[in-house]
């Protein structure tokens, strides 16, 4: 190793090691820091072409597209990122109240600070809220989107969920929160993802802001998800030239597993290529 190369790799953990404390999930030679309205926010790149940004879930980290990435890398520049307080990035706060709003505000800063001028991108569950979100704020900024396992509003039904399924030390360990985001992280992830049972106001997307979205979009819904397939059906509604994939016996991760991986892949390239027929506008 280059004594240039060296030094390099010195300050860059040097500039890591307050988030190395936190995160378990160590970073790769490929990626990189940005600092984002208080927080110091992790991304790594892949391949060539048009940017395609990967979102990952609530309390997951971009390791989830791992699997994916090789294959979406082959055609497009992948840009996936450890969302504001998760993994190898840092909170900015320490609050129970995570607000989308907030992560969607840091994904339109990453756009622009990456000088991306029009990007396709993914967005599972919470990634999924935060990138409908943007996308109806600045819709100029996005060609594609595919929202999966996604929510306009917390319903009803998720909440109930959530309080009997999600008490945050059960949550905590059943999730595996340390190994992904170290102790602290993990337990504050717990503690506001409990939080959404009572969180009010975000997400609120309604249907006047997606009409705002210009983008071509695929929405993934599997249809044994907790999140109610309604959620699913008013994007379609209200989204134009908009299509709707509702995965048989798929739960909240419709995307991922030995089986699921193949189709999602090859359905999300075929639309995300071009080769679709747009859609008449819905009256």
């Amino acid at each position: 190793m280059s004594k240039s190369l060296f030094f390099i790799w010195l300050l860059w953990g040097m500039v890591l090691l307050p988030a190395l404390c936190e995160a378990q999930v160590l970073p790769r030679e490929n990626g990189k820091m940005l600092e984002l309205d208080g927080a110091s926010i992790y991304y790594e790149e892949y391949g060539n072409g048009d940017p395609l940004l990967l979102l990952h879930g609530f309390g997951r980290t971009l390791e989830d597209w791992k699997p994916l990435i090789p294959e979406f890398a082959r055609r497009y520049r992948v840009i996936a990122w450890d969302m504001r307080g998760h993994g190898r990035s840092s909170s900015g706060d320490t609050t129970e109240v995570f607000l989308h709003q907030r992560a969607a505000s840091d994904l339109l800063a990453l756009i622009q600070a990456l000088d991306l001028e029009k990007v396709k991108a993914i967005g599972h569950s919470s990634g999924g809220i935060l990138l409908l979100q943007a996308a109806s704020q600045r819709p100029e900024a996005f060609e594609a989107i595919i929202p999966v396992s996604a929510q306009l509003q917390f319903s009803q039904q998720v909440r109930d969920f959530i309080r009997q399924n999600a008490q945050p030390e059960d949550f905590y360990e059943f999730n595996e929160l340390e190994a992904q985001h170290g102790a602290a992280k993990g337990r504050l992830l717990a503690r506001q993802f409990y939080h959404f049972s009572e969180l009010q106001g975000d997400p609120a997307t309604t249907s006047d802001q997606l009409r705002h979205i210009s983008a071509r979009s695929l929405i993934i819904h599997g249809d044994d998800d907790f999140v109610p397939v309604s959620e699913a059906w008013e994007m379609y509604l209200h989204l134009d030239n908009s299509h709707l994939w509702i995965v048989p016996n798929g739960g909240h991760l419709p995307h991922l597993g030995p089986q699921r991986e193949a189709d999602f892949t090859r359905i999300v390239l075929e639309f995300l290529d071009g080769s679709w027929t747009a859609l008449p506008p819905r009256e």
